[in-house]
């Protein structure tokens, strides 16, 4: 009987070994995920335009819209803004 209870107790024991080894392995690869997501999320280009240069840029582009607008026939700019 004794070593019909040392068998039972060594399964049990690789079964508790091999389930907590998963265990540690899944938390392992959630925490690496974790690591990656966050390093790609610190790695991304970061839209870092100045404010003065925004600025230039859109009066560049308002002065670009307003020559572009008066170069066009008035009653098409009419029709386009109604319709």
């Amino acid at each position: 009987m004794h070593c019909r209870f040392h068998t039972h107790a060594g399964k049990m024991m690789e079964e508790v070994s091999i389930t907590v080894a998963y265990d540690a392995h899944v938390i392992n690869q959630i925490c690496d995920e974790d690591i990656f997501a966050n390093l790609v999320a610190d790695s991304r280009p970061k839209p870092a335009v100045p404010t003065k240069k925004l600025k230039k840029f859109e009066k560049e582009y308002q002065a670009f819209r307003e020559s572009q607008l008066q170069q066009e026939d008035p009653i098409d700019r009419y029709q386009f803004r109604t319709a």
